[in-house]
């Protein structure tokens, strides 16, 4: 385990108050959760089943910032894919979601030797696998999973909800990726820089339960939720204003893909 040569990958990510002490910060947090570390592997029935940090989430955040495998505390690591392995391939354990780790290790953990292998392997096995690519970011889901692989990072991201939507290019992605995994057919537009539109069309919709919809809870997280009349079908639009106060995450579009996927009669 070498992390604390890490620092400086971490106080970059921290950029709290100025660079000279968020390195110190970022040394000092290193250290304290590197001895944290060391006594939680020495209890290696602890550290499989109840790890000092909650959710293995400095040893996710490690991975976030690109620390090597071989830098990470070892038994620790091995949980985490032994977890998420049998979390993706058997549906044992807990949901997991965010949890990172290298892409490589992802596939090799899944059984598959590469991207190519993996989409093969599993639209086969899994209901409704579809997958969608922009640049160096590829989205697939199948089943009830959803998975980024970040190709210019090297890291993959097992149900990515807390995904930060900062870009109309990233928007753009996953309404494309929900759109096809719920079967919905669907355009999206940037009308300005930080105002974007989903439009949703379909058939013999329940608009009482559309009318829900737009009262509930995930209604909050977007702009405006509206529909009108066309011909024999309903179109639904939803407006999006970026604000980086309050960022839209995945598991919100998710969430709203799946709600107006069940107003179908």
């Amino acid at each position: 385990m070498e992390l604390i040569k890490h620092n400086n990958q971490f106080s970059q990510r921290i950029n709290l108050l100025d660079q000279i002490s968020d390195t110190q910060l970022a040394k000092e947090f290193i250290e304290m959760h590197e001895a944290k570390c060391t006594e939680c592997q020495e209890d290696r029935l602890r550290c499989a089943t109840r790890p000092a940090c909650k959710d293995r989430n400095f040893l996710n955040t490690m991975i976030e910032i690109g620390v090597e495998p071989e830098d990470l505390p070892s038994f620790c690591y091995s949980q985490h894919l032994e977890q998420i392995r049998r979390y993706v391939l058997e549906r044992k354990g807990r949901k997991m979601n965010d949890r990172r780790l290298p892409i490589k290790d992802l596939l090799s953990t899944l059984g598959v030797s590469s991207i190519r292998h993996f989409s093969t392997k599993f639209k086969k096995e899994w209901s409704n696998f579809s997958q969608v690519q922009e640049n160096d970011v590829l989205l697939a889901a199948g089943d009830t999973l959803l998975f980024r692989f970040d190709f210019h990072r090297g890291i993959a991201t097992v149900n990515p909800t807390k995904d930060r939507i900062l870009s109309f290019d990233v928007f753009k992605l996953y309404c494309n990726l929900f759109s096809a995994y719920f079967e919905l057919e669907s355009t999206i537009r940037d009308l300005t820089s930080n105002w974007w539109l989903l439009s949703i069309t379909m058939q013999d919709i329940d608009t009482a339960e559309l009318r829900a919809i737009q009262k509930s809870e995930v209604a909050d997280s977007f702009e405006a939720i509206y529909h009108k009349e066309m011909d024999d079908k309903t179109q639904i639009d939803v407006e999006v204003i970026r604000d980086s106060s309050k960022p839209l995450e995945a598991e919100h579009l998710q969430e709203l893909f799946l709600k107006i996927s069940k107003l179908k009669k």
